[in-house]
Parts: structure tokens; C-alpha cells; sequence
């Protein structure tokens, strides 16, 4: 990806529509930036991980996930 994934993932929160999931928006953030579907697939299994653990949404996970790397 053209941009460090931290920004990917702010950018997949602040712009999920609504009755969008959070995997579509990251989707899309991912190719905005010339992302891989590898890349995407990494992505999301740590934000889906960071969820459980936290017991949050997918969006919640990935701010905080954000915000640490």
C-alpha cells in the first residue's frame, strides 16, 4: 500500500457508510490506496483479532489498532 496502515485503517472507520460493514469500507479504503487483497486479508484478521480481545465493532478495534501502529 501506498500509505501506512494505521491511516488505512482511520480512514476505513471515519468513512464506513451507513449499513456498511466495516470490511467493505476497509476494502475499499485498501484499494484507494493501491492496496493488495493480501494486504487487505492482514488487515482485517488483526482488527477481527483486536475485537475479540477487546470485545468491540470492528470499528472501534481498528481506531485503537490505529492509533498503536
Amino acid at each position: 500500500m501506498r500509505a501506512p496502515a494505521g491511516q488505512v485503517l482511520r480512514e476505513a472507520a471515519r468513512d464506513q457508510h451507513p449499513g456498511e460493514t466495516f470490511e467493505k469500507s476497509l476494502g475499499r479504503a485498501v484499494k484507494n490506496h493501491q492496496g493488495t487483497y493480501q494486504e487487505y486479508m492482514d488487515l482485517i484478521g488483526k482488527v477481527r483479532e483486536r475485537a475479540r480481545k477487546d470485545k468491540t465493532a470492528l470499528g472501534d478495534a481498528a481506531k485503537t489498532l490505529a492509533a498503536e501502529l
